[in-house]
């Protein structure tokens, strides 16, 4: 399947207030089901409002400090899927004057695949809780430190196709994920600024 969209972009100010969208966001909150967080909705209202997980704000404002303080930007490959849709993207986050920062998310490519009810945001749900990276969208199997499988194969294993109501999804970041996002946080001032 190949989706065509242009990058949906967003600017915060210097206390991470959106104060600008533009490229595709319209387009890509109504293709979503959120068409309530149109630009006029989110404007004036502070990043931290749209983003899931304590450990998810942690590290975007780490990664807002660092391109901040480099005055570089940054790049990392996210997954942003659809109940019926894969979709690999880049998130690029730069300096935009000031301390303004400016983020492009990029679609890198699009592939259709069979509803997954898991990832269904109008499934009545379960009590039971399941945890998903918020950048590579993998599934933990188990509790702890148990596996990350990718999103279709988690929910083969554990069954997610199957039950009445899927789980809750709660957000966080696999160790895979984490320490690539640490290493752009800490990269050293003399490298590079983009990892592609």
């Amino acid at each position: 399947m190949a989706e065509h969209h242009e990058p949906t972009i967003w600017q915060v100010d210097a206390h991470d207030v959106i104060e600008a969208v533009g490229g595709g966001w319209d387009s890509f909150a109504a293709e979503n089901g959120a068409a309530g967080l149109a630009g006029k909705a989110v404007v004036g209202r502070a990043l931290h409002e749209f983003i899931a997980g304590d450990e998810m704000l942690r590290i975007h404002r780490h990664l807002l400090r660092a391109v901040r303080a480099h005055q570089e930007p940054l790049s990392l490959p996210f997954r942003c899927d659809s109940p019926d849709v894969r979709r690999h993207m880049r998130l690029e986050m730069r300096p935009a004057g000031g301390d303004a920062v400016e983020f492009r998310a990029v679609l890198l490519r699009a592939e259709k695949r069979p509803h997954l009810r898991l990832l269904d945001p109008t499934e009545p749900r379960s009590t039971a809780l399941v945890v998903s990276c918020s950048f590579c969208h993998k599934i933990r199997e188990g509790e702890g430190a148990g596996d990350w499988l990718e999103v279709d194969t988690a929910a083969e294993r554990m069954g997610l196709l199957i039950s009445s109501r899927p789980p809750r999804l709660a957000h966080g970041v696999c160790p895979a994920c984490r320490t690539r996002l640490l290493r752009l946080r800490d990269r050293d001032p003399e490298e590079p600024g983009t990892q592609r």
